[in-house]
């Protein structure tokens, strides 16, 4: 597990950008995910900026963990019902490529070892394609899909998704 302040700044950070995608008129099941979004932002950001192997590692374990299950959550819950609509299935083929460079990414970056220059190098290609991904979302999917959907409809999925995650978060 993190160590527990980054896990408070994490979720600090998390809860901000939870206002923010509020302000922006997103609702709930798209409000959660900005707010996932942002406390892996911070994470990985934390990760990145350490030198210290082992704290490195324990921010690892976490990044990982809530990445995959974000990812994997979304693509259960969230996604197939996008398929549903003509205005939303393109966002469904495009989150589903991205899903897929971002958990291989990982894969990679597991595989190495935490205290090389090449482990740094590809945390930040991480930290990249996540702000990227995040931003297409957020800036993109997400109200396409709020109004695809309906305010109500975005709400009632909060639950599933948040089950669907801790399962994958349990199975990792």
């Amino acid at each position: 597990m993190a160590h527990p302040i980054e896990n408070v700044i994490a979720k600090g950070a998390g809860k901000v950008a939870a206002v923010e995608a509020r302000a922006k008129g997103l609702k709930g099941v798209f409000t959660k995910l900005a707010e996932q979004h942002r406390e892996a932002a911070t994470l990985l950001s934390r990760a990145e900026s350490t030198n210290d192997v082992e704290k490195r590692r324990d921010l690892w374990r976490e990044i990982k963990k809530q990445l995959i299950s974000h990812e994997r959550a979304e693509l259960s819950e969230i996604y197939p019902l996008l398929s549903a609509y003509d205005g939303t299935r393109d966002i469904v083929s495009r989150h589903g490529q991205e899903a897929q460079v971002l958990e291989t990414t990982i894969r990679q970056i597991d595989a190495m070892s935490l205290d090389t220059p090449a482990w740094k190098t590809s945390i930040q290609r991480l930290i990249t394609l996540v702000k990227e991904h995040v931003a297409e979302e957020e800036g993109e999917f997400f109200p396409r899909a709020q109004e695809t959907l309906g305010d109500e409809a975005a709400k009632q999925l909060e639950e599933p998704f948040m089950r669907a995650k801790q399962r994958e978060m349990n199975a990792i």
